[in-house]
């Protein structure tokens, strides 16, 4: 049996949906399924409407961040195969029956192919593996319309595989959604409660990775992750990401991860200083001249996260419409690659 936890917080409308995506995919193949749902918010609301949507409704009564949510669901899950998932995730078909293959031996933890929008068009590259080295990419990365995408060249390699399906080793699983086996949950232990929120799958990751266990981004298994639903409903969100991130780098890097959060810190304090911002694009329409482009669409200016169209065409790109409405009022934006000279060609805001 598969035991899927998906914790929830202020998200019940987008947690039904996930539930639902997960019985109906589990139905299509004819895998036992049970779900389980943890009401972090501690509102009754929540977990009156989430009753009639999961098998198990656990009810913390205080928030106790994603890593003790997922605990919390842990707990109580009977399944051999232990699926942990953000609520806003649309589980197409197939994927469980994926990941469940992959996951069924012991040190292994297998993550799907993501994509932001229902249509499939926008690729969720593959997370990497926080590193001091990775805070170095992001400190060098951020120059202007003619110079080269940095991550670009990974994400369009990780895109086309992802587009033949293919299963690929991975350094890091993002997550929103990732499927071990008990025996593996067993060997490496629950999550580290330490962090409120972020992080937490990356400090369980280097765990297993450090046990001799392997991470694996399954091409069969495909689901839909609204980015950042939840979080950006609350407050303290962008706080608990700092000091997660601090936890993380201090605990796991105690050498040189603190100083390389410092300069990473400074530079984009200077690059927020001297650089002018991106304008914003007419009618929402991000506009380019080249023949064949991509375009990568990230909630932050310097792009250290996106989410990547391989087929632009026809000299202008807009996002698609279910992704503009979960902009939630933010500004996010868009950036043309061309395919042939792999310069940036366009940017602005959205």
């Amino acid at each position: 049996m598969i035991s899927a936890v998906v914790v929830s917080y202020r998200s019940q409308s987008l947690a039904a949906r996930a539930l639902e995506s997960l019985r109906v995919d589990a139905a299509e193949t004819g895998l036992a399924l049970e779900t389980i749902a943890v009401v972090n918010s501690a509102d009754p609301e929540e977990a009156r409407a989430l009753a009639s949507a999961a098998d198990r409704v656990v009810i913390p009564g205080r928030n106790l961040g994603f890593a003790g949510g997922l605990n919390a669901g842990l707990e109580v899950a009977r399944g051999e195969i232990l699926v942990l998932a953000n609520p806003d995730v649309v589980v197409r078909a197939g994927t469980l029956a994926a990941l469940a293959a992959e996951a069924r031996g012991t040190l292994v933890a297998a993550g799907p192919t993501l994509f932001l929008d229902e249509r499939e068009t926008l690729h969720l590259p593959p997370a990497e593996e926080p590193h001091p080295f990775e805070l170095a990419r992001r400190r060098l990365a951020g120059a202007g319309a003619g110079a080269v995408f940095r991550r670009f060249g990974r994400a369009r390699r990780a895109a086309e595989g992802a587009e033949r399906r293919e299963t690929r080793p991975a350094t890091a699983l993002s997550g929103a959604f990732v499927a071990v086996s008990r025996r593996t949950l067993e060997r490496i232990g629950t999550f580290d409660e330490g962090y409120a929120l972020y992080f937490e799958e990356n400090d369980w990751q280097r765990r297993l990775r450090r046990a001799g266990g392997r991470l694996a981004r399954v091409g069969e298994a495909r689901v839909v992750h609204r980015y950042n639903q939840s979080a950006r409903l609350e407050p303290l969100a962008a706080s608990w990401f700092a000091a997660s991130e601090r936890r993380y780098f201090e605990t796991h890097f105690p050498a040189r991860g603190p100083r390389a959060l410092e300069v990473l810190a400074a530079a984009a304090s200077a690059r927020a200083a001297g650089t002018s911002a991106l304008a914003p694009l007419a009618n929402g329409v991000l506009s380019f001249g080249a023949t064949s482009a991509a375009v990568a669409l990230s909630p932050v200016s310097d792009f250290g996260a996106f989410a990547l169209d391989l087929h632009a065409s026809g000299g202008s790109w807009q996002p698609p419409e279910d992704v503009r409405r979960g902009f939630g009022g933010a500004s996010w934006y868009a950036r043309a690659v061309d395919l042939d000279t792999l310069e940036i060609v366009a940017e602005g805001v959205l």
